[in-house]
Order: C-alpha cells, then sequence, then structure tokens
C-alpha cells in the first residue's frame, strides 16, 4: 500500500456514503456527457475533490482541495469490494480532517477494466453524487495514464489490464504540450498488441543512441510476460509512470470542476470492454 496520510489508530467519522447506485448501462464511446457551468465549481465552503479509481486490481483514492493533494492510497486487490473501499476514503478524511460537508465533487475512473471493479467506484461516485447533489467528473482510464507522462515527443500506448493475455490499448500523439489519441481503443492480446506497434525506429537494426529514442513509449498495467514480449521494440515506462494514480485523476476532475465541465450522474456510462456490454 503506498499512502501520505499518517496511520490512525482511532475509528474515523463516516461521512455519508448512503444512497450508492448500480452503473449506467454500458459503452464503449470516449465521448463523455457533460452538464454544464450551472452545475457547480469550487466553493470555500466545499473546496475537496474525492478521486476513485477502481477499475482493475490496482485501485487509487485521493483528496485534493484548491492547492494541495491532500492524500493520496493506492493499492492492490484481486475483488473489489464497496465497503473496503469506502473504508477507506473514511481513513483519509479522517487524517486529514476533512468532513464530508468540505467534499465539493467526486471524480472517478470509468474505465476500460474489470467489470467488478469499474461497477465499484462508479457505484461509489455516483452514489454520493445523487445522495448529496455533488458533482460529478469521469475520465477514462487510458486518460488517467496519459496525463501522468512525461513530454518524449514519440507515441504513447497506454494499456490496461482485460484478462486473459489481453490488454485495452489507445495510442496517444503529441500535439504540443499535450497527449491526444490518435486512434480509438481496443482490445488485443499481448502478441498482437506487441505486434502492432510501429515507430520510426522498428526494424532499423540497433535500438541505442537517437534510434532508441525514436521507439514508442508504452505504459499501464505491465505484466512481465508482456514486458518480456515489448522488450526492445518499445520504451517501456519506469515504475511510478504505470501506476494509475487518484492523485493524477484528481488534477483532471478539477480542472473539469473549476470549468463547471460536469457529468451527469443518471447517464455518465462506463467504458467497457466489448463483450461486457449489456452484461
Amino acid at each position: 500500500m503506498i499512502e501520505n496520510q499518517p496511520p490512525t489508530s482511532e475509528e474515523p467519522e463516516t461521512p455519508d456514503l448512503a444512497g450508492t447506485i448500480s452503473s449506467a448501462p454500458a459503452t464503449a464511446e470516449m465521448a463523455l456527457p457533460r452538464i454544464g457551468p450551472e452545475h457547480g465549481r469550487p466553493t470555500p465552503e466545499a473546496p475537496v475533490l474525492l478521486a476513485i479509481d477502481t477499475c482493475t486490481r490496482r485501485s487509487s483514492v485521493a483528496l485534493r482541495d484548491a492547492f494541495t493533494l491532500r492524500a493520496e492510497c493506492s493499492w492492490e486487490s484481486d475483488r473489489h469490494h464497496t465497503a473496503a473501499v469506502s473504508a477507506q476514503i473514511h481513513r483519509m478524511m479522517h487524517a486529514c480532517g476533512i468532513g464530508p460537508a468540505q467534499i465539493g465533487a467526486v471524480a472517478v475512473a470509468i474505465g476500460p477494466g474489470s467489470f467488478t471493479g469499474v461497477r465499484c467506484g462508479l457505484a461509489i461516485a455516483k452514489g454520493m453524487a445523487v445522495a448529496r447533489d455533488l458533482p460529478l467528473i469521469g475520465v477514462t482510464s487510458f486518460e488517467v495514464l496519459a496525463a501522468a507522462q512525461p513530454d518524449r515527443k514519440v507515441p504513447v500506448y497506454t494499456v490496461v489490464e482485460a484478462g486473459r493475455q489481453r490488454v485495452a490499448a489507445c495510442r496517444y500523439e503529441w500535439q504540443g504540450e499535450k497527449l491526444w489519441p490518435a486512434a480509438p481503443w481496443s482490445i488485443q492480446t499481448w502478441h498482437a498488441f506487441a505486434d502492432a506497434i510501429r515507430t520510426p525506429a522498428s526494424g532499423q537494426g540497433s535500438e541505442s543512441g537517437s534510434q532508441a529514442g525514436t521507439l514508442a513509449w508504452v505504459c499501464g498495467d505491465l505484466s512481465p510476460e508482456l514486458a518480456a514480449l515489448l522488450n526492445g521494440r518499445v520504451q517501456i515506462a519506469p515504475a511510478p509512470f504505470n501506476l494509475r494514480r487518484a492523485g493524477v485523476l484528481a488534477e483532471l476532475g478539477y480542472l473539469q470542476w473549476q470549468k463547471g465541465e460536469t457529468d451527469d450522474p443518471f447517464t455518465l456510462m462506463p467504458l467497457y470492454p466489448p463483450e461486457q456490454k449489456g452484461t
């Protein structure tokens, strides 16, 4: 577990997380419906955004106010339980002295990821948004990964584990100082993903020196087996850039919140792999 809040032996105050609802019907659309600026922006009374990412076995939650990432915790779990994630949120709020009334918005990763994992985070986030009339911001797993990558001016592939030796992958390219999706995301086997990557340096012999610097950058859920297949074909991101951090999700969500660009909790859709739609 990675934490930046002090441990406590006291029982935390329990925020009002009642009223959680199941996630809306699945879709593979990348576009997110927005409510508009009238739904609310940060206020001095409720300046804190809660970020939740439970899309895969690597989960992460964070609290961010107008100036500081107040707390962040990431951990691994084979199974997602709404109660366990809620308990971690409670502990962070208690450690930071943040009361329920100070939470002004919720950002949530909407997938892709495991069916159970995506539903877990969305259920908590939607429940809070509906029960307390909070702004809700949905962000894809790919966007969270892409936002954390260094500027190398090479194609970036963000990957999320999809089970059965497969990944969900989305290719990004730099436009100015920002990464933008260059193609629709897809589910691929490890071998198909490794074979499909094309960079200027591919097939040109040695990957040393300037040629190595032109290799595509791959980040995200990289198993040892997938990393072995990619060895020599791409630049594999260092460990800190492979973790989907709720602190990054909080930053993306806060920017949207400041602009008043939030999502409708009744229509925000999860991003599931195609075969999971309607299940």
